[in-house]
């Protein structure tokens, strides 16, 4: 089965923050609503927290570029 682009997500964001030296095995995609997938994640140490937040950040605008590209 293909994975799902939130299911990519989750994997590639826990691949790029393991580059880094921070585990976050609890990431994974919600598909309850195909049409709009979240990202959930467990529970996040206290000093990975402002770099998670940046790193999501940077996803959130890589995607909102993808979206405007393909339109």
């Amino acid at each position: 089965m293909n994975a799902t682009p939130a299911e990519r997500v989750a994997e590639a964001l826990r691949d790029d923050l393991a580059a880094h030296g921070v585990r976050l095995p609890d990431v994974r995609a919600d598909l309850t609503d195909p049409r709009q997938p979240r990202l959930e994640l467990g529970t996040i140490p206290l000093g990975t927290g402002f770099a998670l937040l940046r790193v999501l950040t940077d996803y959130q605008r890589l995607l909102k570029a993808e979206r405007r590209r393909r339109s």
